[in-house]
């Protein structure tokens, strides 16, 4: 863990290139190059890059792998952190408006924090007009309702888990699905909040017309 008498012990050049460093591996997934180090913090020669490298090693920062120019690793274990490179907007009918060398990240972790959060894993094509199918996971804010209409997970008569509506004060649960045959149902679990889906694994064709959540789609 990197203490307070550590991060002390640093020059600033060092606690820079150190936040750099930290920086890319948590975000990025992988360390810089010492060109890439060196071209950031204008270092013209590598061997003023290896000098800080080094002294970020003797000081218990980082590891380093010999003849392997991205293997530096954080001595700390730092949690990574749930975002995404922004790399631009798609907008419907036009090409995507790229920013590729943009350094915006898209912070995905409020979907999966923030109150009592589980997951809900979807099998068959039940519920594919609201844009969910077989093999997505539904996100759902154990003990949360929300407004009327908003999408809910119920534990119905039978002790399975279902998707409805959210009724009026005193109504019975709807269906989430339109004309569906309603369901005897013993209690709301919680709200969805949000749906993922690995594209490479889904098998079934998704209508771009997607139903919506408080008129949101439905996809996280």
């Amino acid at each position: 863990m990197v203490t307070s008498e550590k991060r002390a012990a640093l020059t600033k050049r060092q606690r820079d290139i150190f936040e750099f460093l930290k920086d890319k591996i948590i975000n990025r997934g992988y360390g810089p190059t010492v060109r890439e180090i060196g071209e950031h913090f204008e270092i013209k020669s590598p061997n003023g890059v290896m000098c800080h490298l080094k002294a970020l090693e003797k000081k218990g920062l980082i590891r380093r792998e010999s003849n392997m120019s991205r293997a530096i690793c954080l001595s700390e274990l730092i949690p990574k952190r749930l975002a995404l490179p922004l790399i631009g907007t798609a907008v419907s009918g036009s090409p995507i408006q790229s920013a590729v060398s943009s350094e915006e990240q898209v912070e995905f972790e409020p979907v999966f924090t923030g109150g009592r959060k589980e997951c809900l894993r979807i099998q068959g094509s039940a519920f594919q007009s609201l844009g969910i199918v077989d093999g997505d996971y539904v996100i759902v804010l154990r003990g949360e309702v929300g407004p009327e209409g908003s999408l809910v997970a119920a534990l119905d008569d039978r002790h399975s888990v279902t998707l409805c509506r959210a009724p009026k004060d005193g109504d019975k649960l709807q269906p989430a699905i339109a004309g569906a045959f309603p369901t005897p149902t013993r209690q709301i679990l919680g709200q969805v909040v949000g749906v993922v889906r690995n594209l490479e694994q889904a098998a079934v064709d998704v209508s771009p017309a997607l139903a919506g959540m408080n008129g949101h789609p439905v996809s996280a």
